[in-house]
């Protein structure tokens, strides 16, 4: 079912404990739905639109901790108490905020394809020039640019035409403020090292956006994770090879309930 929440859209099905998903940068919660057809069966699971984002498009896309914060009111007038959250990408950027902003009112949290780091120096120079390119001349050669790098080469023909579609409904106003909510975030490795809950650590083996190293370095710190990499996927495992994800998921949702 659909419901609003002062006009941020999300989907709920299922019952049971609470899993609640935020999709990526350009993304909307639909890639989470082979996912969720699965986990509903055990899980009461929620996935947000995030604002300014597929169906909450509408809406103003804040700093990450204004959005993280967002969430929990979300999921406080579900009357959800503890949730394990999961994040992919810019979702888990956003996830690593609400752990630092909520760490009592999460069960686990699941960063997909993403980090607790903040940009390196060169990541932030890259986005500066992205910011300033859209700015000027729209965002339709940014999205030719950025497109390729979220899947692995094998999969790039068969998901083209979804992800175009999927990319191309985002405004370029939410574009540039989720640009600038990455550029200027924090680093929550201390977050993640403090955080005494199951932590999943999920990469693709061909994913060029973060190192294996800086994946390693943080599942480290962890006191209780979960590290996945996954062959034959990049950037978006959950539509490259749901069948993978799926796995992945289950597995650390089963260790999550083994150690509560």
């Amino acid at each position: 079912m659909i419901f609003n929440f002062k006009n941020i859209i999300y989907s709920k099905v299922g019952t049971g404990p609470h899993l609640c998903f935020l999709h990526g940068f350009c993304e909307d919660s639909t890639i989470w739905q082979s996912l969720a057809d699965t986990l509903s069966q055990d899980y009461t699971v929620i996935c947000i639109d995030l604002p300014g984002f597929g169906r909450s498009r509408d809406l103003s896309f804040g700093t990450l901790d204004e959005v993280a914060r967002q969430i929990n009111k979300l999921l406080k007038a579900e009357d959800i108490e503890s949730c394990i959250l999961l994040g992919h990408s810019m979702g888990g950027y956003i996830a690593a905020a609400y752990a630092a902003l909520f760490p009592t009112e999460l069960k686990a949290l699941a960063l997909v394809h993403s980090t607790a780091l903040a940009d390196s120096p060169s990541k932030e120079v890259n986005r500066q020039k992205s910011i300033d390119f859209i700015a000027k001349n729209g965002s339709q050669e940014f999205f030719r640019l950025f497109i390729p790098g979220l899947v692995a080469l094998e999969h790039r023909g068969r998901l083209r035409e979804q992800l175009t579609a999927l990319v191309n409904q985002t405004s370029d106003r939410s574009i540039l403020a989720g640009l600038s909510a990455m550029k200027e975030r924090p680093s929550h490795l201390e977050t993640i090292a403090q955080l005494d809950k199951p932590i999943l650590f999920m990469k693709g083996e061909e994913d060029t956006h973060y190192s294996t190293d800086e994946i390693y370095t943080q599942a480290a710190a962890a006191s209780i994770c979960q590290l996945s990499v996954l062959q034959g996927v990049g950037h978006l495992s959950m539509l490259e090879n749901p069948e993978k994800c799926l796995v992945e998921v289950q597995r650390f949702l089963t260790f999550v309930e083994a150690i509560s």
